[in-house]
């Protein structure tokens, strides 16, 4: 082990810039299309039923990350996970790519499954890699780094899909080419890195230890509660304030800026506090944040609440990631990643239909007020765990 960390510490900075860049890639997939599906759906309103087709070339890449991520964390221990990268980066691009020149729906949706396979390759591979090539002392510094450059790209996608949509709803699928470039310089960039058999005080190479089963939980519950932004989000926001796609944009763009800005300073949070308490805030961040737009008269006080969620967010990735990598051998890690983004993305696609009853009896404020509570719920028990672990 002491072998790796001193050839880690030597590693030079394009390997971590090559990474980084990778874990754009992933936040893109989504964002980038949505100013797209109207005028999809107009270009196809004489195909068959369009308007479902049409939505679920947004949401059928998340139902393919969730199938392929764990396969794809089995397939990293045997091939490498440096091969896996490139392979998800290949599929990435012609999947992504695909909607410049497919002229069926059908086909359109083929091309995204590609693309949430190629995702759910990345998303498994770009953290272990981080990891690999890092010494744990490291860990929240880099992994801080990789949620502030996937906050980033998704402000980039938002705002450079919204201006592309406007030439073609083609357009905005352009930007998935930008991984062209990012799979010469992985190529290029990123070694395989040597991985100890053991790590010391690691949980076990199992990614099934009751520590992991918990992580999971926490991952599904984290996304379940923040995806009521996403899918909420839009009809709250016009219900009290009148917002249109550009407003609505605008402030979930704010949301990922906050991410960003807590990603850059995550390395001092995680040198002060440990896991425990990072996520109790993050959870607690989560609740404040929902329960101020829940609330909200009119879009400042919303906008307010968005800003308090975006911490949330910007805890969320290298907090759990974080505390997954070191809760599990090094050899285990793409199987613990490929399960934690599995997991992500069930919950994506739970929240909406968990939150439909709520939204049907209650309205969308109601549910933003609930989901805070849950998250609410969720910090208490963490920071009762964080209390009780002190104070042995």
């Amino acid at each position: 082990m002491t072998e790796t960390i001193v050839a880690t510490r030597r590693t030079p900075s394009p390997l971590l810039a090559t990474l980084l860049g990778v874990s754009t890639m992933t936040i893109m997939a989504s964002a980038t299309i949505t100013p797209s599906l109207p005028g999809m759906e107009q270009h196809f309103a004489g195909t068959p039923h369009a308007d479902v087709l049409v939505r679920l070339v947004l949401t059928l890449p998340g139902l393919a990350i969730m199938l392929a991520a764990p396969v794809f964390g089995l397939v990293g221990v045997r091939l490498g996970r440096v091969r896996v990268l490139v392979a998800g980066l290949v599929l990435y691009i012609v999947g992504g790519g695909s909607g410049l020149l497919l002229d069926s729906l059908p086909a359109l949706l083929a091309g995204r499954v590609l693309l949430g396979i190629g995702i759910g390759a990345i998303m498994t591979t770009a953290t272990a890699l981080l990891a690999d090539h890092h010494p744990p002392s490291a860990h929240g510094r880099v992994l801080g780094l990789q949620g502030a450059a996937m906050g980033f790209g998704g402000v980039v996608a938002l705002l450079l899909g919204g201006l592309l949509a406007e030439l073609s709803w083609r357009g905005p699928f352009a930007i998935y080419l930008l991984a062209l470039p990012m799979l010469f310089l992985v190529v290029r960039n990123v070694p395989e890195a040597p991985v100890a058999e053991r790590a010391p005080g690691s949980a076990g190479g199992s990614p099934w230890t009751a520590p992991l089963l918990g992580l999971y939980l926490l991952t599904f519950l984290s996304i379940t509660v923040f995806y009521a932004v996403p899918t909420q989000g839009p009809f709250w926001l016009a219900e009290i304030g009148g917002a249109g796609p550009v407003v609505t944009g605008a402030m979930i763009a704010a949301l990922n800026l906050v991410m960003t800005a807590i990603g850059l300073n995550y390395g001092k949070l995680r040198a002060r506090w440990d896991f425990r308490v990072l996520a109790a805030v993050m959870f607690a961040a989560y609740a404040a944040g929902l329960v101020l737009v829940g609330t909200a008269g009119n879009l400042w006080i919303a906008t307010a609440g968005m800003l308090v969620i975006g911490l949330g967010v910007g805890l969320s990735n290298p907090t759990l990631n974080g505390w997954v990598v070191s809760s599990v051998d090094p050899g285990a890690r793409t199987r613990a990643l490929g399960l934690v983004t599995s997991v992500l993305f069930l919950g994506q696609f739970a929240s909406p239909l968990l939150a439909q009853p709520i939204v049907a009896a209650a309205g969308p404020g109601a549910t933003f007020v609930l989901a805070g509570a849950l998250g609410a719920v969720v910090a208490v028990v963490l920071a009762g765990l964080a209390i009780t672990r002190r104070g042995r």
